[in-house]
């Protein structure tokens, strides 16, 4: 692939926005939990077709926006390079990376995902195409795009720097069976900046697990994790949480395979929808195994969403009532009145938790930390992803956590749905700051405005939940759920 190429493909792009009156979206689904139906009625732009590597030199690789963490991550990693802060998936874009502030188990170290961007490049609602956005060329833009998730414009490209790693990593587990013990620890593992990478684990309110992993250069070869095999019946895509519930000690794993520790389970989100029985040859067998990945993230040829019948053994309802898919940010000094919370409303376990360094800059409009509340440029970001053990409303309970996580100087991340009203929203941000932004850059023309497109939408699912196919399976996939968290320890094995 060369830029020329590059360059053809960004021209068509623009033509079709400036020919285009409708919105305009993406063709890509996503990675996030929320209703995507206002897709429907706006004019689709293919962004996968912006899936090459443009170049890699020594202190920086330069990619199309559609580019995923792993193709990424098998181009470095032999050269012994990798860019900070990548979430722990595969298939996440760098575009999307950019929009929706990703971060990783070493942002403790390097910030955000943005933070490693050095410009990136970006068509505009009107079509004009900007080149080059970085600290200095734009730089309104460039630090304004984080948490828009689309709102701005079409990102086409985007350059990250490569910092010195290792093939393998060298994964330690530190139990704690007491919150202050736990906490000491991981505050002094985060503010010593010893470990290569960091994050940790609330697996009951007296269980906790620090997973710190650090490069070595060379393994023997029997003693690496594996991750993932050829052979169906020795998939384990869990196997970080299996070595924390079975109270190891360390583990080896190569570093390609550590970032993306949670790619095929997404966390254990899968194994919510799926009977635990047959998780590994239909998932792991015969979806990740047997079947060419192009296939399962394709847009035209996407067999993955042929698999999506399995998210219907639960039922909508049901899903969105009993499942939780949510992060909230909190500063450390706050995390033990955090765990309380959500322990006190969902009795979800296990909890992640990945700190990062949120540096301060006036241009920041969606990734803001309130100094008075929060001064150390620390935050932690807890992942709540399991099934609710309370008979609180689901929505009351996600409503409560947004509340918790601005009133105690921390904003929080928006791939999950927001349950703020208009007015609660825009309470929290700038307001004012990102109306100018999408003026001058032409998106309030063409592209949603951000509160309609991360906001919670029901009214489509409460037309569904009244079908009788909708009430059957959501009668059985509530009985389903309970059945699963009964049988967590053997979901792990």
């Amino acid at each position: 692939m060369t830029y020329l190429t590059y360059n053809k493909k960004v021209e068509k792009v623009s033509k079709i926005i400036q020919k285009n009156k409708k919105l305009i979206t993406t063709s890509r689904k996503g990675h996030n939990h929320r209703d995507l139906q206002f897709k429907i009625n706006q004019k689709k732009i293919n962004t996968a077709q912006f899936d090459s590597i443009l170049a890699i030199e020594d202190n920086y690789i330069d990619c199309e926006a559609s580019v995923s963490v792993g193709q990424i991550n098998r181009k470095t990693i032999p050269k012994k390079k990798m860019v900070p802060s990548l979430p722990e998936g595969d298939n996440f874009t760098v575009g999307g990376c950019l929009g929706g502030l990703a971060l990783g188990s070493n942002s403790y170290i390097h910030g955000f995902f943005n933070n490693n961007v050095i410009d990136f490049d970006v068509v505009l609602g009107n079509g004009n195409i900007i080149k080059n956005v970085s600290k200095n060329n734009h730089s309104d833009l460039y630090y304004g795009i984080g948490g828009t998730y689309g709102t701005m414009g079409i990102i086409t490209r985007v350059k990250m720097k490569l910092i010195e790693c290792e093939s393998y990593v060298k994964i330690t587990y530190n139990h704690y069976k007491s919150f202050q013990q736990f906490y000491e620890a991981f505050s002094s593992k985060i503010k010593g900046k010893k470990d290569d990478f960091i994050e940790a684990f609330v697996n009951s309110k007296s269980d906790f697990t620090i997973v710190s992993a650090n490069f070595v250069e060379d393994v023997k070869k029997e003693e690496i994790l594996i991750i993932k095999d050829k052979s169906i019946l020795k998939q384990r895509h869990m196997c970080i949480y299996a070595q924390i519930a079975n109270k190891k000690d360390y583990s080896y794993l190569r570093l390609v395979d550590y970032l993306e520790r949670y790619s095929y389970s997404a966390f254990w989100g899968h194994y919510l929808y799926t009977p635990y029985k047959l998780r590994d040859y239909l998932y792991a067998g015969l979806v990740y195994s047997l079947i060419p990945r192009k296939m399962i993230q394709g847009d035209k040829l996407n067999v993955g969403k042929y698999f999506l019948a399995a998210n219907q053994i639960v039922g909508d309802y049901a899903r969105d009532e009993h499942v939780l898919t949510t992060d909230i940010g909190v500063p450390l000094s706050n995390l033990e009145k955090a765990l309380e919370l959500v322990d006190e409303m969902t009795e979800t376990y296990p909890l992640w938790i990945c700190p990062s360094k949120d540096n301060y800059h006036p241009d920041k409009i969606f990734c803001t930390r309130k100094k008075e509340l929060c001064d150390d440029n620390m935050i932690l970001d807890i992942g709540i992803y399991g099934i609710k053990n309370t008979n609180i409303d689901s929505k009351i309970i996600n409503q409560t956590f947004e509340k918790f996580s601005f009133a105690n100087g921390v904003f929080k991340g928006f791939f999950s749905t927001c349950y703020f009203n208009y007015d609660q929203f825009w309470e929290h941000f700038d307001k004012e700051r990102y109306e100018q932004l999408r003026i001058k850059y032409h998106a309030n023309e063409k592209f949603m405005d951000i509160y309609e497109k991360i906001t919670y939408r029901n009214d489509s699912k409460k037309i569904a939940n009244n079908t009788l196919r909708s009430k059957l399976f959501t009668f059985f996939g509530k009985g389903y759920l309970k059945q699963i968290n009964k049988n967590k320890k053997k979901l792990i094995k």
